[in-house]
């Protein structure tokens, strides 16, 4: 069951897997572990495919972690981007415990090399 709020952590398959085993996921961007950086990054679906093309164009295998914010142990916070770019983002300060993503959703490219926003991420 889709929870009422989602925030979503872009991943690579491998990311996801190991994650799966250790029951944490301690990345804080595909590049970049949560150690290095102090939280994890996450989105809002209306932010993340936005992202995705922004930033991860080279990738071949990402997943789209789905996560119930209710259900993540550590502290969630919703915040401005330290980017400077406009909205608040979530940010996961501490490891994600993987029993709170509902959902693992693939993510494929079309013909141009384009990920394409999967049917299955809510709006």
């Amino acid at each position: 069951m889709q929870p009422k709020k989602t925030i979503v952590v872009v991943a690579t398959w491998q990311q996801w897997v190991k994650a799966k085993r250790a029951r944490l996921y301690l990345h804080s961007t595909i590049d970049k572990r949560l150690q290095e950086v102090g939280f994890i990054h996450c989105t809002f679906p209306h932010q993340t495919m936005e992202i995705v093309s922004r930033r991860n164009d080279k990738q071949e295998d990402l997943v789209l972690l789905l996560i119930d914010p209710d259900k993540v142990k550590a502290e969630v916070k919703y915040e401005p981007a330290f980017s400077g770019r406009p909205g608040t983002f979530p940010h996961i300060y501490g490891p994600l415990n993987t029993d709170a993503v509902y959902k693992v959703v693939e993510l494929r490219k079309d013909a141009t090399g384009m990920y394409v926003q999967p049917a299955d991420l809510p709006v």
